[in-house]
């Protein structure tokens, strides 16, 4: 299951009408022919492959991904919280127009914030007729939510511009705000979207030059017609731009720009974490396969034992430019070879989804545990036969790896090769003493 929160990490830049089911592919990726480029679905993907894709994307990918709204009944993706009476006005529909109301304009009419005592429609009718100003930025913010006054946390929150077509999207905090920054001047759409909550649109949302805009909203209870209808789904495709990190030391490292992280070590912490993107300057190195600015920052006493929000060391994001140096300059400085993140896998299996033999190898020499299972009972090498990676299955069995061994849901390796169709895997695995056992049939969501 994907953590959906990944897509705070990117901006839908111009949403996509291609039919995904006449693209050629797989269930994760397949080719339009009318953009040519390759469209990654994200929906089903967890949340280290989508950040392993992300920090590939050299800033732009193109993607497809669904919001699962579950039904009242069932736990809710999102988290309510009270948080006082003064929300009262607000929770009883008071910013519940469908126009915006700027925060200037507001504090003209009412000095007493949430508490309006104007009519919305005049006063955005009002505010609409002033012509928008050419070029600059303004922003729009507010809390969501529910009718008893109670902010819902995790609501997707997405905004369109009218005449670009361009689709960005932010998630509720802890506390029900949501913001949306630097937004060019024009006209636009706000989209909520949160478990057991009716979905909510507002139209016609003006935003003007070095406007600070504020419009709460409060959803409506979602009612159950059908109790088997267990959830409804959102889908979202479209062109996307990676953001870019804010933190100098980290935003220097992910663009590869070593005499900027020399300059930026001066000020900053080795081992700061970027906020919009969560990595830190390690990581990013490492991602980059540059040898020189691992080094630099192994030198600043950069903690290659730090874990991110996934449990994952830096050991656990080797990528296709990794050399073995690198990898024995992080293990030289303390990195754990054998050590597990949040979902059990270790820099082994984590390698063993990438394209790069040499850093496999080294693992192995290094001492990781070629049989060891993750939370669900998967091996390095079934990680391996799942993405059809051939080379890496041949290594992974010749350093001993049980061919024949079924995680929790009765898998072989030779099994998820079948499953993604690898033909080449299929053959070499056989080749190799693997045994056709009967697959067992997987549960389906609605059975666990």
């Amino acid at each position: 299951m994907s953590d959906h929160h990944f897509a705070r990490h990117f901006q839908i830049l111009s949403a996509c009408t291609e039919d995904w089911d006449s693209m050629i592919g797989n269930s994760q990726i397949r080719f339009c022919s009318h953009c040519q480029l390759s469209v990654h679905d994200l929906t089903h993907m967890n949340r280290k492959r989508i950040k392993r894709l992300i920090a590939k994307s050299n800033g732009r990918l193109c993607v497809r991904y669904s919001q699962l709204i579950p039904a009242p009944s069932l736990p809710p993706l999102t988290t309510l919280y009270k948080i006082g009476r003064r929300t009262s006005a607000i929770a009883a529909g008071a910013f519940s127009a469908s126009l915006s109301i700027s925060s200037a304009v507001a504090g003209a009419v009412n000095s007493k914030p949430n508490t309006p005592s104007f009519s919305p429609a005049s006063i955005s009718a009002a505010y609409l007729a002033q012509p928008l100003q050419q070029g600059g930025t303004g922003s729009l913010q507010g809390i969501i939510f529910d009718p008893n006054g109670t902010v819902i946390s995790g609501a997707m929150v997405s905004l369109t511009h009218a005449e670009k077509n361009e689709v960005v999207v932010v998630y509720s905090d802890g506390q029900g705000n949501y913001r949306f920054d630097n937004l060019p001047a024009g006209t636009y759409q706000l989209k909520i979207a949160a478990g057991g909550f009716l979905p909510n649109e507002v139209p016609n949302i003006v935003v003007r030059t070095s406007d600070n805009n504020r419009l709460d909203q409060t959803l409506s209870i979602a009612a159950v017609s059908d109790p088997n209808e267990r959830r409804t789904e959102t889908l979202i495709m479209g062109g996307a731009m990676v953001i870019s990190a804010t933190d100098p030391l980290v935003k220097a490292a992910q663009d590869d720009d070593i005499d900027a992280v020399k300059e930026a070590l001066k000020n900053i912490d080795v081992n700061a974490r970027d906020k919009n993107t969560q990595w830190s300057a390690l990581e990013q190195a490492v991602r980059n396969g540059n040898r020189e600015m691992v080094q630099l920052l192994l030198w600043a006493k950069a903690d290659v034992t730090a874990r991110d929000r996934n449990g994952q060391t830096v050991l656990m994001m080797i990528d296709e430019s990794a050399t073995s140096d690198i990898i024995w300059d992080l293990i030289n400085a303390g990195a754990k070879v054998n050590a597990r993140d949040d979902d059990g896998d270790t820099p082994l299996s984590e390698t063993a989804i990438v394209n790069n033999t040499e850093a496999l190898k080294t693992l192995l020499d290094a001492g990781a545990k070629v049989n060891a299972v993750n939370n669900d009972g998967q091996s390095a090498l079934m990680r391996a036969a799942e993405e059809g990676l051939v080379n890496n299955i041949r290594i992974l069995v010749q350093a001993g790896a049980d061919i024949n061994h079924r995680d929790k849901e009765g898998m072989t390796a030779l099994m998820y090769a079948k499953d993604g169709e690898h033909k080449a895997a299929v053959r070499l695995l056989i080749s190799l003493g693997a045994i056709e056992f009967e697959q067992k049939e997987k549960k389906s969501e609605n059975d666990k």
